[in-house]
């Protein structure tokens, strides 16, 4: 893999995780359940920088939806 391979990859696993979380969010607003948007961490995971600070907070739906991007990014090639 060199180096542009990469960063696709990088970019199809974040966009998966981002679409896994919203149709998460989506499935349990119409099912009425609460299961797929529901925290894993109580804590946000947090990484601070000097001016901006990231935290991703994971759901099952959005490690979901990273395993599947994943997958179909690398089947694909």
């Amino acid at each position: 893999m060199n180096k542009t391979q990469i960063g696709n990859l990088l970019l199809v696993l974040f966009l998966g995780l981002m679409a896994g979380a919203v149709a998460g969010v989506v499935l349990d607003r119409l099912l009425g359940m609460t299961y797929l948007s529901k925290f894993l961490f109580t804590t946000p995971v947090s990484l601070e920088l000097y001016i901006v600070k990231v935290e991703i907070q994971l759901t099952p739906a959005s490690l979901i939806g990273l395993v599947a991007s994943g997958y179909l990014a690398l089947k694909k090639g």
